[in-house]
């Protein structure tokens, strides 16, 4: 095979390399709102994780240093009977900081779609959860925060969270909750995330308040290059060098 054969073709590995590398398609990443507070879920999220981050209110009043932290990883829908159920671990920890400790006692949001049994017994088709929450409540976050169509906390309510969750410096805790839909539900919308904190410390505003939730895109990794298109550039050098070293060979002395 000439040399004019091989740099042809490795050029054309070298550009196939390129352009697939341009096409295939990025792995599913859920669906964001523009201001970053509510979070569509759909059946191609399965096993995926996203990040939300808790900020604090006391008293109405910001409070910096109060802060939280939920990774979710969504773990797939599954039919049982006419109901469907979303199944999450959530990874909660309290952040806070700047001379600010506290403990997160709950997590609550607002759901697009009708959920089953919030409330009642932790059996299969009904909305449930276990880890460190053991129960599920509808109800309100004080401080003005409002409704949230589900809330999983250790209290009776969503006001007041025993003495569970999840304190400062106390590392990450998981829980698991499941949400149960009547039907067949392959996506749905989780709004108006937000967090009970109780214990405060390090404030004078009160000892108990509530964080709002957002999402916040992890950076950018810088690019890579592929190992094919490193490869077939390395082949393609290689070649180059060879034919200027072969023109010189020829040259007359």
């Amino acid at each position: 095979m000439s040399v004019k054969n091989i740099i042809f073709k490795l050029s054309a590995f070298y550009a196939f390399g390129a352009c697939f590398m341009a096409v295939v398609p990025s792995a599913s990443a859920f669906t964001f709102s523009s201001n970053s507070d509510s979070v569509t879920i759909n059946a191609a999220d399965i096993n995926q994780s996203f990040e939300i981050n808790f900020d604090g209110n006391v008293a109405t009043k910001n409070v910096e240093g109060l802060s939280s932290k939920a990774i979710f990883k969504f773990l797939g829908f599954t039919t049982v009977g006419s109901k469907t159920e979303a199944k999450f671990d959530i990874n909660l920890s309290n952040t806070s900081s700047n001379g600010i400790t506290s403990r997160t006692s709950a997590l609550g949001f607002n759901v697009s779609k009708a959920l089953v049994g919030v409330g009642n017994t932790n059996s299969s088709g009904n909305t449930r959860v276990s880890g460190l929450f053991s129960n599920d409540r509808v109800g309100s976050f004080p401080n003005q925060f409002g409704n949230v169509d589900v809330c999983f906390t250790d209290g009776n309510t969503c006001q007041g969270g025993s003495n569970g969750g999840v304190s400062t410096g106390s590392g990450v805790a998981t829980f698991s909750p499941i949400l149960a839909f009547t039907g067949n539900v392959t996506s749905f919308t989780l709004s108006n995330l937000g967090v009970r904190y109780q214990s405060i410390t390090g404030t004078k505003l009160g000892t108990s308040g509530t964080g709002k939730g957002f999402y916040v895109a992890p950076p950018v990794p810088p690019k890579k290059v592929s190992e094919p298109t490193t490869a077939a550039a390395i082949a393609l050098f290689a070649v180059s060098a060879l034919v200027v070293k072969k023109k010189k060979h020829l040259l007359p002395a």
